[in-house]
């Protein structure tokens, strides 16, 4: 199957599925239709703005949840009006539209009234002025739904919202798909050569010598290459055998040199030889030696003395006689 049979199959799938949908939708409807009509009571902008005030602060309220409108709401409703004159309705897994279907809905059943639609998810409604608890018949009514059938009510419409978000996406992918292969179509309708079966025997001739001309034409150019190439290698031969007899004619001066010296021979006539006498007279040789240095180190302190200022000579006498008496 290629891609577009493959859509095209689910898309026949989910139109068959929202059909039968809609049957069970059908069916699970209660068959007796209410007659009842609504004629809700007329009520001053004080007495709305006072019962919307009362029923803003109130605790008591009734949720209503994805079964919807069924018996059991009707019947909570009139149980909180047994005591409480206003009552919050709240609905959490509808859109704002079907709240103010839902309100009107519950107004119709109960004969309440409806103050205010909050948040777009809190119905205000009022019991009445002259309200008396009715009977169970309009308490539960059989126009409503039961708690099990509300139920399986609530998955068919889940299915049949999913189905009909699902309908439209495969019907925007074959569109795509076919636009995709139209593309496809006309690019490779351009490729194709136009003239393909109108070919004549002369130009394939041509065509024919004309290629073997340019293959001789390049022959002969790379000949010349090669010539060429070969000359600059003889002269690059030529080169490097001069210049290897340059370096190897200044490598043998250098060895024959190194040959006729002899190997530190210079150094040892230089070392001198001791005596005995030497020996002997080595302790006044050393004695000679310190005498000198201190010779020269005084010398030396008296060149520094002589530099210095009178002031500067008092401070190194002071120096010196007080490092003689802590002696």
């Amino acid at each position: 199957m290629t891609a577009e049979e493959k859509i095209l199959y689910k898309l026949r799938k989910a139109r068959r599925k929202e059909e039968r949908l809609l049957e069970a939708l059908n069916k699970i409807e209660p068959k007796e239709s209410s007659e009842t009509t609504h004629d809700p009571e007329i009520l001053t902008p004080e007495e709305h703005f006072y019962f919307l005030k009362m029923g803003e602060k109130c605790k008591n309220y009734v949720p209503v949840g994805r079964r919807g409108i069924y018996q059991g709401v009707i019947l909570n409703m009139h149980l909180h009006w047994k005591k409480h004159q206003t009552l919050k309705v709240i609905v959490k897994t509808f859109s704002p539209e079907e709240v103010k279907d839902i309100a009107s809905e519950l107004a119709r059943l109960s004969g309440g009234i409806v103050l205010d639609i909050q948040d777009d998810d809190t119905i205000i409604m009022y019991r009445g002025k002259n309200y008396s608890q009715p009977p169970t018949e309009i308490m539960s009514p059989r126009s409503t739904l039961s708690r099990k059938k509300a139920l399986d009510k609530s998955k068919y419409r889940d299915a049949l919202r999913a189905v009909r978000k699902y309908i439209p996406r495969l019907e925007q992918d074959l569109e795509l798909l076919q636009a995709q292969n139209g593309r496809k179509d006309t690019m490779g309708e351009e490729k194709q050569p136009t003239d393909a079966y109108d070919v004549d025997p002369a130009k394939d001739s041509n065509q024919h010598f004309e290629g073997s001309d340019r293959l001789k034409e390049l022959l002969a150019k790379t000949d010349v290459n090669n010539e060429d190439d070969s000359d600059m290698d003889s002269d690059m031969g030529s080169d490097s055998e001069a210049l290897s007899d340059i370096f190897e004619t200044e490598s043998d001066t250098e060895n024959e040199e190194k040959a006729e010296k002899p190997l530190y021979l210079d150094v040892f006539e230089k070392i001198p030889m001791n005596s005995d006498e030497e020996q002997e007279n080595f302790e006044e040789h050393l004695r000679q030696i310190s005498t000198d240095s201190r010779k020269e180190k005084s010398n030396d302190k008296d060149l520094e003395l002589a530099d210095l200022d009178e002031v500067d000579r008092m401070v190194l006498r002071a120096a010196s006689l007080l490092k003689k008496r802590r002696k």
